[in-house]
């Protein structure tokens, strides 16, 4: 597989307490409280029920956003 076919799925939302910016939200997961952004879908989509708790808790909507690479802005000089 080749960098430019990679697709990232991330959770976004509007923060919670009112400052209107959109960014990733966070999930309890093994690992600690993370952001969620992976490669494969369902690696986000099994914390989706965290998101609908805090959904309905804030009043909040949250979303599962495909991205697909559009440009590679910068690349290491070190490296294969």
């Amino acid at each position: 597989m080749k960098l430019s076919d990679v697709e990232l799925f991330a959770i976004l939302g509007e923060d919670e307490f009112g400052s209107g910016e959109i960014g990733l939200k966070q999930a309890l997961a093994p690992a600690g409280v993370v952001a969620m952004v992976a490669t494969r879908r369902d690696k986000v989509e099994q914390f989706w029920a965290q998101y609908e708790a805090q959904a309905r808790r804030f009043g909040k909507r949250i979303s599962l956003v495909r991205f697909v690479g559009i440009e590679i802005l910068r690349v290491t000089e070190n490296g294969e």
